[in-house]
């Protein structure tokens, strides 16, 4: 009995010790800058079975201003307790040692970990990644192809977002709603105009054009792992706004326009880039980032409106940066970033793809993808070396798998937002050079070009093409008549315009602001300018930082409560329940070995500690409401296919 108990205890431990899923890491490096010799791609290091592993390669704070002190980090370990022969970061071109950060720390089996600081005094990308040999192997981290870029410097501290609804005819917004330090991550008008739909970092807000205050809202649920980034997440509406489907941290969430308690959520593992839903709303899909080796990350996934079991995932090498419904959902597209970089078009019937592309660019993500409303026709935008805009017809309608027509860039940037009109008769594209220009289905010649001094990086426009939104970094949002080519309004905003979603029917136009399309990317025109850095801002630690936005949002949970009636839950999860069951079990197999054969006294005795653990954890654990929670799981888990 006594081995019975150690084996069991054992196993518990084990438990405790299991790895979650990283987070995503950074792997956008913009076409334009590969040519620096810092960006440079760096052939793979041979792997031997004496190499060291490197892990939780990252750089803290992942952006912020000039003169903030910056800490780039990694972890080095050996299953062999060897001490690295050297651990360096390249940074800039340039190789430099890492100091641990601990310097009492010496157990490499179990990790150590090493950090380099940085006062940035000038815009611009900095690139970066770790390697460690023990003296007979050597180990990356911070590298796909080519290093990871960070800090991301702005000019603005992102504390004035919004989402605003602008009225094209007067072009006039009509009313805004702040959401403070929150990054809108996604806007979603139903085609009539009549219901918006919205994300932040946080929260999913679900508005009545009508009403500047939302008729609900939804606050994330999960772990605190959600923050500003480029992994933003995303929201589609039904076309008459029935349906709401939203990717939030690492949930999918379904809801019905008449209440923020989903219909059903799902645990997808990692956070993802984009949704969309079905015109009908019976279909949905979303686009997970993670790792090329983990199978449950880098998912394309789709859903029917019955259940939050997939009807299918497809895993990919790189994370999918967005993906788009035919009008039935009866075709799908996707789009992969590094070291993927391809099309992706797929029936819902299965998860073997009707088309997947050569490598659409060098280094960079294929980061856009819309697909007509009968599936004929797909749009993607890229990075510049190798085309800004694809377009392919769909193979199940006499397509392949090669483009019918590609766009050159007008100038040596980076394609970014995509639009396209249901039937595919006109394609928008902008990019980072401030182009914004049209296409039809026959040819890559232009159809319409303007040109903009700054970054255009989210656009939209109306089913028939005469209304054109496009926003950037200028803080504007600039109205275009399809008809006559002319502007005829800009909107001003106080913070980068990161999303724009055009009705339908051209009623309404919805914007938010945010930074998450301009990460890893040259947007400013003061770069490599200098500045003095008289003063050395510090940021909070990590754990300071996440206590203080946890105390922020549980601020802002309150409000929430107001609005819509609802409790705040915590989140009880499987593990909790193992947790409890287990250390119940040892308690009996404990007794039972001090007693042996235990008398009525002693059972009564285990009987009531069972009460008092199950009372404790109803009070520490309390379970959401079935429809918020673990009703969401439907069915078991898929295996990846």
């Amino acid at each position: 009995m006594k081995k019975n108990l150690i084996l069991f205890c054992a196993l518990v431990a084990l438990f405790w010790a299991i790895p979650v899923i990283p987070d995503a890491k950074a792997e956008d490096k913009p076409a334009e800058l590969n040519n620096q010799p810092a960006a440079q791609i760096f052939p793979k290091l041979p792997t031997t079975p004496d190499d060291p592993h490197l892990d939780d390669a990252k750089v803290y704070p992942m952006w912020g201003p000039l003169c903030m002190r910056y800490t780039y980090s990694v972890v080095y370990q050996d299953d062999k307790n060897r001490a690295p022969e050297y651990m360096r970061m390249y940074f800039n071109g340039k190789w430099l040692d890492l100091a641990k950060e601990n310097k009492n720390d010496s157990d490499y089996k179990k990790g150590v970990k090493y950090v380099y600081k940085f006062v940035p005094n000038k815009l611009g990308s900095n690139f970066y990644f770790f390697e460690a040999s023990n003296g007979k192997g050597k180990a990356r981290d911070g590298i796909i192809d080519s290093p990871d870029n960070g800090p991301v410097l702005f000019e603005t501290d992102f504390s004035q977002n919004e989402i605003a609804l602008i009225d094209p005819k007067s072009g006039q917004k009509l009313w805004s709603y702040p959401t403070h330090k929150e990054w809108v991550k996604g806007v979603a008008l139903s085609d009539d105009g009549k219901y918006l739909a919205a994300t932040t970092t946080k929260h999913i807000y679900f508005f009545e054009t009508s009403k500047q205050n939302p008729l609900w809202s939804y606050q994330y649920q999960g772990s605190f792992d959600v923050e500003n980034n480029d992994v933003k997440g995303g929201v589609d509406v039904s076309v008459d706004g029935s349906k709401i489907f939203a990717l939030i941290g690492k949930y999918a969430i379904l809801f019905s326009k008449d209440s923020n308690q989903p219909i059903w959520q799902k645990d997808v593992k990692q956070q993802g880039y984009n949704t969309a839903i079905s015109a009908d709303g019976k279909y949905m899909a979303a686009g997970t980032a993670g790792d090329e080796k983990n199978v449950d990350t880098n998912l394309l996934i789709l859903w029917s409106e019955k259940s939050a079991t997939p009807l299918w995932q497809y895993h990919a090498a790189g994370n999918f940066h967005d993906v788009s419904l035919s009008f039935d959902g009866s075709y799908i597209a996707g789009a992969t970033g590094c070291p993927d970089r391809r099309a992706y078009i797929f029936s819902k019937d299965s998860n073997e793809p009707v088309m997947r592309s050569d490598m659409l660019a060098e280094d960079s993500p294929v980061n856009r993808a819309k697909i007509s409303a009968d599936g004929k026709y797909v749009a993607y935008s890229a990075e510049y070396n190798k085309g800004i805009a694809f377009l392919f017809k769909n193979p199940k309608f006499g397509g392949s798998n090669q483009p019918v027509w590609k766009l050159l860039p007008p100038s040596q940037r980076s394609g970014r937002a995509l639009a396209m009109t249901p039937d595919a008769k006109t394609i928008l594209e902008t990019t980072f050079a401030g182009d914004v220009l049209t296409l039809g289905l026959a040819s890559n010649q232009p159809t319409a070009y303007w040109k903009y001094p700054n970054p255009i990086a989210a656009a939209d426009l109306s089913d028939d093409g005469r209304l054109i939104a496009v926003g950037g970094t200028a803080e504007r949002v600039y109205l275009i008549d399809g008809d006559s080519k002319k502007q005829t309004a800009e909107v001003q905003f106080s913070e980068y315009i990161s999303e724009i979603d055009v009705a339908g029917d051209g009623k309404y136009v919805a914007a938010g602001t945010g930074g998450a399309n301009y990460f890893f990317e040259s947007f400013s025109q003061n770069e490599n300018k200098k500045v003095s850095c008289d003063k050395v801002i510090e940021p909070e630690p990590e754990m300071v930082q996440d206590q203080t936005d946890s105390k922020l949002y549980d601020g802002v949970q309150d409000v929430d409560q107001n609005l819509s009636g609802g409790n705040e839950v915590k989140q009880f999860t499987q593990k909790n329940w193992l947790i409890i069951v287990s250390t119940l079990a040892c308690l009996i197999i404990l007794f039972s070995i001090i007693f042996g054969k235990t008398r009525k006294k002693y059972w009564l005795i285990i009987i009531i500690l069972l009460i008092i653990a199950l009372v404790l954890s109803l009070i520490f654990f309390r379970k959401p409401p079935k429809s918020d929670l673990e009703k969401t799981e439907q069915g078991t888990q898929l295996e990846n296919q």
